[in-house]
């Protein structure tokens, strides 16, 4: 029998890293999975925003669009202004978008 304490055996070791392994992995595809989805939790590919905050489909609640149409113009005053660049404007945009969906769903 060996002497030593479990956490010094080589299977503790595999053990650490097989976990090390998938929570890396948890990691990574979480990030994936976050940065290929847009606001509705489409793929980004259908995601509808074009140009400056304009939806192609249009929402039915008013307060939806009266809060996207407020915070994306904010936006842009910012961008005009040289308070942020693009990759910020871009950003934003799309965290204001998803806050306006989640505190008034588009089509309810």
């Amino acid at each position: 029998m060996d002497s030593r304490h479990f956490l010094d055996r080589n299977g503790a070791r595999f053990l650490a890293g097989l976990i090390c392994v998938l929570a890396l992995s948890g990691l990574a595809l979480t990030w994936h999975k976050q940065n290929n989805t847009d606001t509705a939790g489409r793929p980004a590919s259908s995601a509808g925003v074009i140009g400056a905050g304009t939806v192609s489909a249009p929402a039915v609640n008013p307060k939806f669009e009266e809060c996207r149409t407020k915070r994306s113009g904010d936006i842009a005053d910012m961008l005009k202004k040289g308070v942020i660049d693009q990759a910020k404007h871009d950003d934003f945009l799309a965290n204001a978008l998803q806050t306006c969906a989640g505190m008034f769903p588009p089509e309810s």
